[in-house]
């Protein structure tokens, strides 16, 4: 179920009941949020300001500075137990706006980060990964397309940076956003 507020259909979907495998159903669920979100006019605001000290065209230097400032303006924090949320990027800014850290997990800071850079032109997509011996899918985080170069962007790795990927995954899956 979504929650809407005027600014945009989707602030936050509560999917119930947590899995143990993030499924499709997940993967669509931000897939939509993200289509959505890039199209977002507060979306592409808050993009072009944060590059705004990034020389034009430098591709990496707009996905660092994004990633960079989601990290520093943002704290992990799990989801209430037996419960799968998702956040809107609208959520982070009413924090960032009050001069407050955002909270979110792995799918809300994958939502943010990824609808940011679709948002000023990035071609996106999802990846799930295990890194347990039994392959099931836990972790989600974002893929960019630098240079022609699909990189690993996951935004809950703290002094991570882009093209950072952990690498004792057992299992991953990629996911289109733009189907």
């Amino acid at each position: 179920m979504f929650y809407g507020t005027s600014k945009q259909s989707i602030s936050f979907a509560n999917l119930g009941t947590s899995h143990t495998d993030i499924g499709n159903n997940t993967l669509e669920l931000m897939a939509s949020a993200i289509r959505q979100s890039g199209k977002n006019p507060a979306v592409r605001d808050w993009a072009t300001h944060i590059i705004q000290g990034v020389t034009q065209k430098d591709e990496w230097g707009e996905a660092e500075a994004i990633y960079h400032f989601v990290q520093n303006h943002s704290r992990y924090v799990k989801d209430p137990s037996g419960t799968e949320l998702l956040q809107s990027p609208l959520v982070a800014f009413d924090y960032w706006t009050k001069g407050i850290m955002w909270p979110g997990d792995c799918d809300d800071f994958t939502i943010l980060i990824i609808s940011l850079l679709k948002s000023i032109g990035f071609k996106v997509k999802l990846r799930a990964a295990s890194y347990k011996p039994d392959k099931i899918l836990g972790h989600v985080y974002g893929l960019v397309n630098l240079y022609g170069q699909w990189l690993p962007i996951d935004g809950i790795k703290e002094n991570g940076h882009v093209g950072w990927e952990n690498p004792a995954y057992t299992r991953l899956y990629d996911y289109e956003i733009d189907r």
